[in-house]
This record gives C-alpha cells, structure tokens and sequence, in this order.
C-alpha cells in the first residue's frame, strides 16, 4: 500500500510543474485577431481581407469557385 502512495506522491510532484505552466500559458498563446480596420480578419491565413470580396469567377461545369485563393477548383477538391 505504502509502495502505491509514494508512486502517486512522485507522479503528481512530477506533472505539477507542467499543469501550473500549462495555466499559465494558456492566455498568451489564445488567437489574436489582427486589427483590420474597413475590413475583416481571415483567421486561417492570419491576414487582413478587404471588406467587399472579389467577384465570383465564371467556373466551368463541375467545379466551383474558391474565394480564399480566387480559383476555380474541381468539386470535392480543397
């Protein structure tokens, strides 16, 4: 019994340190949105996009348009 406290003794002082920096941490490492005035913020690419999108292009049968990068791209493709 003595052998099972010591070990859950030593495995607790051994990941404090980590779980008082995880907490620590975890506000500063949050997302922050860039400030964009007039416009809006793509947080995937971490980038300021102008306010009105570009137009819509003209893409052939089977595929559709990608306004991230503007292209037109097959169906079921990314």
């Amino acid at each position: 019994m003595h052998k099972i406290i010591r070990r859950s003794m030593v495995a607790t002082a051994a990941a404090a340190p980590v779980a008082a920096l995880s907490l620590l941490m975890a506000p500063s490492a949050a997302a922050q949105p860039l400030n964009c005035p007039g416009g809006w913020w793509d947080p995937v690419a971490n980038v300021c996009r102008g306010p009105v999108a570009t137009a819509p292009l003209a893409c052939a049968p089977g595929e559709y348009w990608n306004p991230i990068s503007n292209v037109c791209r097959p169906l079921g493709q990314y």
